[in-house]
């Protein structure tokens, strides 16, 4: 019961120290998007272009609760589901630590790390690194286990809050078992992990789907995917030879007309003033009958101009894939110009539901640009970088001990980055926040890789102490 306690306590001060960001700055972390799930949150509105599981995952706290009472305690219980999977993965990679010991070993990623700038902000990117962890934590053990069920529950939960999140527990799962399965877990073994994880992310999956149907009429995971995917084709230059070719023979002629007000940059043309045809007849349309004719027809211009040219697009998702590998600075929130307008995004939300919350919004650091962003991404920076270097060397010592937990770990982080360097960077725009949102999944796995080799060693140590005069003993 003591040794319980001590870990609930862990889980307690570990949230209070990922809340700090938001406390300093005055006000829940923002991101311009983190209105759209506050109107879900307080109103009874479906999004279009993200999933809404995660907007009705704060609709108990802010419906019920008065002011901004409710937005603290719907942050509080989302930084104590970060922590408390923190820990669960600090006492599986450190059986037998205790929570004291523990504690120095996962406080540079709380404090150090892009970890708390996401996980104290109104987003789903809170969430990301967490279903990468349980991921890992699930695919650890046999599916029959105890707690494997548990786990492969909440991370299929947790993962129906983004779109990317069911393919980032697939990329974590896989990588997990292959690195259990090039030490020695058995084929039959790796395919049960395979089977729970596949389920979970199809069960994530599946889910956002059928709200998509049932709200919208739109039997699909993403129903304006289509339109991201048109946006980044065309600021690449694939649809440019398209409209060049069809427009006047089998183009819609709508489609045609509006080329010309279509900006080169992906950002502008999504979500660009009213001058922008995705602004004008998509996300402001008159109906729903506009609406989604012109995402139809942006999703089969761009898919016509990929079967036309796909090494044209192959060439250009591969640049963008490295290029987002690469970009992963911390407080990347666009923040003050896309915080404060009344015309859209959180200011327009909370003028809208709450406005007396507005004076403290417009009182915080991130609207008066005073967050230290620069002190803050050379910190993280610094931090990210050296465990970058040491991710290789850690890994092949994994390999070399034949210790399928820490491997696992390495390669479903490793795994999961490159999914979503892929997703983001292919399929939609190269920003900061996209892998900012995982890479301190890096810092992480290596102090937890160095304190459990350390933690080995010391045993091998100790066994060899104990061994009577001449014995031997074989390393781990």
């Amino acid at each position: 019961m003591v040794v319980r306690a001590q870990w609930l306590w862990l889980v307690g001060a570990l949230a209070l120290l990922l809340a700090m960001p938001a406390i300093v700055n005055g006000f829940p972390l923002i991101f311009p998007d983190s209105g759209t799930y506050l109107v879900i949150a307080f109103g009874r509105e479906y999004a279009i272009d993200r999933s809404s599981f995660y907007g009705l995952m704060w609709k108990p706290f802010v419906t019920t609760v008065p002011g901004g009472g409710g937005l603290w305690l719907a942050l509080a219980a989302q930084l104590l589901v970060v922590a408390a999977v923190l820990v669960v993965a600090l006492r599986f990679a450190l059986p037998g630590s205790g929570a004291r010991r523990s504690l120095p070993w996962i406080l540079p990623v709380v404090l150090l790390t892009s970890l708390p700038w996401h996980a104290a902000q109104i987003m789903p990117d809170a969430f990301t690194g967490a279903v990468v962890l349980l991921a890992w934590l699930a695919a650890s053990r046999d599916p029959a286990d105890d707690g494997a069920a548990l786990l492969w529950t909440c991370a299929a939960l947790l993962a129906t809050t983004h779109y990317t999140h069911p393919a980032l527990l697939g990329a974590a799962t896989a990588g997990a078992v292959a690195a259990q399965l090039a030490v020695g877990l058995g084929w039959r073994g790796a395919l049960r992990r395979l089977f729970a994880g596949a389920a979970a992310a199809a069960l994530a999956a599946g889910a956002m789907t059928a709200a998509n149907g049932i709200a919208l009429g739109r039997w699909t995971l993403s129903p304006t995917g289509g339109v991201f995917l048109f946006a980044r084709a065309h600021e690449d230059g694939l649809m440019k030879p398209w409209f060049d070719r069809h427009c006047g023979r089998d183009a819609p002629a709508e489609l045609c007309a509006a080329r010309r007000e279509m900006a080169d940059d992906s950002q502008q043309l999504l979500w660009g003033d009213g001058r922008s045809p995705v602004t004008r007849h998509i996300w402001q349309a008159r109906d729903d009958a506009e609406r989604w004719r012109w995402a139809d027809m942006m999703t089969d211009a761009v898919h016509g101009a990929i079967r036309e040219a796909p090494v044209a697009f192959l060439r250009s998702a591969a640049t963008g894939a490295f290029g987002q590998l690469g970009h992963f600075a911390a407080v990347d929130d666009e923040c003050p110009a896309g915080c404060h307008e009344m015309t859209g995004g959180i200011a327009f939300a909370l003028n809208r539901y709450r406005p007396e919350l507005l004076p403290a919004l417009m009182d915080s650091m991130q609207v008066r640009d005073t967050t230290p962003k620069a002190l803050v991404r050379t910190v993280s920076g610094v931090l990210t970088l050296g465990a970058l270097a040491l991710l290789p060397a850690l890994l092949w010592r994994a390999f070399r001990r034949r210790d399928g937990a820490l491997a696992g770990l390495f390669v479903a982080v490793t795994s999961a980055l490159i999914a979503n360097a892929i997703m983001a960077g292919a399929l939609s725009d190269v920003h900061d926040r996209y892998q900012s949102r995982l890479i301190w999944l890096v810092p992480l796995a290596v102090l937890l890789g160095v304190a459990r080799l350390r933690k080995c060693s010391a045993i091998s140590a100790r066994a060899r102490r104990d061994l009577p005069a001449g014995s031997t003993v074989q390393p781990n």
